[in-house]
């Protein structure tokens, strides 16, 4: 009978355990997709500035947010705010993603605002 309480309180204590490490585990897995997101975005040059620095793009504002919430989702995990940190993962990530999609878009404009002043496309309508 003895060994059978040991055995209960050990599983308890097992279950009880995996229940609390939950929440950290989330807030970094979270985390670590933010940072390969905005890694990615990086290798897209997503951060990189327009050559005359006048304005802007969606992508750098998208990267730049993205950086400033895996900062915040770092910092709340230092915090033990883990379910807060974990949203700031994850929204770092998908503005990682975006930024990326947006760059790519931005390449595309460019190449085809390129190709209608060398004549080779034309506008409609022309």
């Amino acid at each position: 009978m003895n060994r059978n309480l040991w055995r209960l309180s050990a599983f308890l204590v097992l279950i009880l355990l995996a229940a609390a490490s939950c929440g950290p585990i989330q807030a970094l897995t979270a985390t670590s997709r933010g940072k390969e997101s905005l890694y990615k975005a990086r290798l897209a040059d997503a951060h990189v500035l327009v050559p005359d620095g006048r304005y802007i793009t969606p992508a750098q504002y998208q990267y730049q947010l993205a950086v400033l919430y895996l900062e915040k989702s770092k910092e709340l995990q230092g915090f033990s705010k883990f379910q807060a940190a974990e949203r700031y993962g994850a929204q770092a990530a998908a503005l990682g993603k975006k930024s990326i999609a947006n760059r790519e878009e931005e390449e595309r404009r460019k190449i085809r605002r390129q190709q209608i002043k060398a004549g080779q496309i034309f506008k409609k309508g022309e």
